[in-house]
């Protein structure tokens, strides 16, 4: 069997190869459709023969082939069916990353925001374990996208926002507390656009939390005041009200403050990973507060 697909799998990157070649005599062009045709039956075959390098290769030439037809969208899903063989069954981890990457700029160049945004999530994913800084980077990459879109529709503003969970949870994961605050407020802008006022309060007050672990104390309190004053869903919500107790607690040093603050039901209604963040490590670490040293630079 195995056998048997491998030569099915050579003869069809054979007649890829002879599709795009031209002479005087013959073809004037390459038939980069066909040419694409033929690679994906020898990547499938490839694949089948669980040879797995020839079977990324193939999917690559064919990813090529699109291109070369202005297919870019299925160019872009042909690399990263390669970057999922890579990962999954050679974890190539750095060349699942450079193929979802690649496949990121092929959905960008055929303005699906969505789709690019997506593939630098996934690439960010496959080196978190060996290069989180780059991963990290992606991840604010994949929300600057939608940023910098020129027009982006109804759908397409509402992906935007997992796309922000994602990037968050990312940067929580590789403690870039204060980076992931940061995407909390932009995130909190797009809630805003979609008219979810409480969505709003929620991200304001997670990115008060992390600015909190951060040790950003002064980030913090300008944060939260900056985000009463847009009047856009947080001033006047519970989310708040909580957020200038847990400022006014920290400003005091007072850990019986923060622990009792924190223990209120308005956490819970956080994303789970900012919650655990809130009631545990920030929590543990104000107990230090007990301690002859503050925790935090306070504004004087």
């Amino acid at each position: 069997m195995e056998a048997r697909k491998l030569a099915e799998a050579e003869a069809a990157m054979a007649a890829g190869a002879k599709l795009l070649k031209t002479s005087m005599f013959g073809r004037w062009k390459p038939d980069y459709e066909m040419a694409a045709t033929e690679y994906e039956k020898a990547a499938v075959a490839f694949r089948v023969a669980k040879a797995m390098p020839q079977a990324i290769g193939a999917f690559m030439k064919c990813a090529e082939a699109h291109e070369q037809s202005n297919s870019k969208f299925m160019a872009a899903k042909h690399l990263e069916t390669a970057a999922l063989l890579a990962k999954d069954n050679l974890k190539l981890y750095e060349q699942t990353c450079q193929l979802y990457e690649k496949s990121s700029k092929l959905h960008e160049e055929d303005n699906r925001v969505d789709a690019a945004a997506d593939a630098l999530i996934k690439a960010a994913r496959a080196i978190e374990s060996e290069n989180t800084e780059r991963g990290s980077k992606l991840v604010e990459v994949a929300c600057d996208l939608y940023e910098n879109a020129i027009e982006l529709t109804e759908v397409q503003v509402l992906q935007s926002l997992d796309t922000y969970k994602a990037a968050v949870q990312y940067l929580n994961r590789a403690k870039q507390y204060a980076r992931a605050a940061s995407l909390l407020s932009r995130q909190a802008s797009v809630h805003a656009r979609v008219d979810q006022p409480h969505n709003v309060a929620r991200c304001e007050l997670s990115s008060i939390i992390l600015l909190l672990k951060a040790n950003k104390f002064v980030a913090a309190e300008d944060g939260c005041n900056a985000a009463q004053a847009r009047g856009d869903g947080f001033g006047g919500n519970d989310e708040a009200f909580a957020a200038v107790e847990l400022l006014d607690a920290y400003a005091r040093q007072s850990a019986e403050a923060i622990a009792a603050c924190v223990a209120q039901p308005v956490f819970t209604y956080l994303d789970n990973h900012v919650t655990l963040i809130a009631r545990g490590a920030i929590f543990c670490l104000l107990m230090s507060l007990l301690g002859p040293a503050p925790l935090l630079p306070l504004r004087v």
